[in-house]
């Protein structure tokens, strides 16, 4: 098998875990596709070096993750110096004009609770530590194993464990004043 053949089916065995990934950390269908393709280029300019020392998936998250975390300081410079919020379109309700409500399932009431706690949730995300943040979609959404993220992240197996229980303390003592006011409701 050729290189060529060799990094095609490498393609199609992570691109798309490669683009969840992505799209978890940008929060962004179109800026995740942007990434996952400058990805696979970048790794395929480099495929000639990559020894083999670690999983495919591994060198490929590492690139992918500089990469996002690139754009997300560049989009956070731009957004400072763009953010205007009279600009925005909202309805009557003060809402996105694009927004537009899944179907709730059991009640309206706890649907929206539901989706406010996961914004909630997506956006302290976002302000994560970089190391938090890592941490935390390798284990709560790319549901890897302590042993995985030690190795992709090349630290210690009590680091992974270590850092997982910081983040975790993180999101927890942010979001405990919501959940707090939700058990009074």
């Amino acid at each position: 098998m050729s290189d060529a053949d060799e990094f095609e089916a490498l393609v199609a065995t992570y691109e798309r875990r490669i683009y969840n990934l992505l799209l978890r950390m940008v929060n962004d269908p179109e800026d995740a596709a942007d990434l996952t393709q400058e990805t696979f280029y970048r790794a395929f300019r480099a495929y000639e070096r990559f020894r083999g020392d670690s999983q495919p998936y591994t060198w490929l998250y590492r690139i992918a993750v500089n990469l996002a975390n690139d754009h997300l300081e560049k989009r956070a410079r731009r957004r400072k110096r763009e953010i205007d919020l009279s600009t925005l379109e909202t309805d009557e309700w003060g809402e996105p004009v694009e927004w537009e409500p899944v179907d709730p399932g059991p009640s309206p009431e706890e649907y929206l609770l539901e989706q406010e706690l996961i914004e909630r949730v997506q956006r302290l995300i976002q302000q994560m530590p970089p190391d938090y943040k890592e941490i935390i979609i390798l284990r709560e959404y790319e549901e890897m194993s302590y042993e995985e993220m030690a190795e992709v992240l090349g630290i210690s197996l009590e680091a992974v464990r270590s850092r997982l229980a910081r983040a975790r303390a993180w999101l927890r003592t942010r979001l405990a004043p919501y959940i707090h006011q939700e058990e009074e409701r």
